[in-house]
């Protein structure tokens, strides 16, 4: 189910690049839900708050069409791409919709994840990464020359690298230079990088986990059906689990220490990349239709390296002393 969720996207990709219409039906095997999932009664007594940001494409249940590139600006504005559709530059306000955008452009980035470094927002547009004005428009069309973007990226929180799938394998970039270093040759769906900087967790089935600094594998998750897009938890009594939405409208809880899933949400759309909001920890996650925000108690996602975003770095220090507050002396075990 993964491997025709990953080749799905591609053909979109493929499709676009060489000017070719697609017409790509649902994947979901579920009933045609409308929005994104549930909590179960474990993720509620876990403390998770699930809530609708925006809500882009009503009506839509399967993949190509939907929310994929989510990336907060410097302005403290998110901008959601739409596949082959518009993207939108919304206020980082829940209950948005096309109606409430600051500004509509077309896209181009059809199913590339987005993500922000220095208050930049990056992703993939007409097969090459590319840079975005606040407004949406392309500010650099190819701001990384030789390598071209493949599905997922996440920016390192603490060197400001960008983490990405790519046509060349997982690769480590440099915004600022405009150059990359491949990690290793894997290539794979969703992507986020643990805390530290150090771990690269890229969907491949499974949810494996590649050390940046040399490519090797050093993490390899139970199989998650359609697992995609993923987000660590940082602080609490969850911190170092990791969150991953799944293709079928699901939110696993994984614990890598003990190696165990948990399911905290069901009953979605499609569901594809996650993304951090950096001005207060969130995380965001696509669906076909809507994007959704996940909160955690006592809690935050990794974030993206500091840019210029008002109050991020005092945001950043209150989200860590609630973290130090509300953490417990064991973790939690999955029963």
């Amino acid at each position: 189910m993964k491997k025709q969720g990953i080749a799905d996207k591609i053909r979109v990709i493929a499709t676009a690049a060489f000017g070719g219409v697609a017409v790509i039906g649902g994947l979901s095997i579920h009933p045609a839900y409308a929005g994104g999932p549930t909590l179960t009664a474990q993720g509620i007594a876990d403390g998770f708050q699930l809530s609708t940001f925006a809500t882009t494409n009503p009506g839509n249940t399967g993949c190509c069409g939907g929310p994929f590139g989510i990336g907060v600006n410097g302005q403290g504005n998110v901008l959601v791409g739409t596949g082959s559709g518009a993207l939108y530059v919304f206020k980082d306000v829940n209950g948005q919709t096309p109606g409430s955008a600051l500004f509509t452009q077309s896209s181009s980035s059809f199913t590339s994840a987005y993500t922000a470094s220095g208050g930049v927002v990056y992703g993939g547009v007409g097969g090459h990464f590319a840079s975005f004005n606040p407004d949406g428009t392309v500010a650099n069309p190819n701001v990384v020359p030789g390598a071209s973007p493949y599905l997922g990226m996440w920016t390192n929180p603490v060197t400001g690298d960008i983490i990405s799938t790519s046509g060349q394998g997982l690769i480590d970039i440099n915004p600022t230079t405009g150059t990359f270093r491949v990690i290793n040759g894997q290539f794979g769906d969703g992507v986020s990088v643990s805390p530290d900087g150090k771990t690269a967790y890229l969907a491949q089935g499974s949810i494996n986990g590649y050390d940046i600094a040399t490519g090797s594998l050093v993490y390899s998750s139970p199989s998650i059906s359609g697992s995609d897009g993923t987000g660590v938890i940082s602080g609490g009594k969850f911190n170092g689990d990791i969150v991953v939405n799944t293709n079928f409208g699901e939110i696993y809880l994984l614990d890598p220490t003990t190696n165990t899933t948990t399911l905290i949400a069901t009953g979605g759309t499609r569901g594809d990349y996650t993304q951090v909001d950096p001005t207060n920890g969130s995380l965001f996650l696509d669906y076909a239709d809507v994007v959704d925000r996940l909160t955690c108690p006592g809690c935050s996602f990794v974030r993206a390296a500091p840019g210029p975003v008002p109050g991020t770095g005092l945001l950043a220090l209150a989200f860590l002393g609630l973290a130090g507050v509300a953490a417990r002396a064991r973790r939690r075990l999955n029963g």
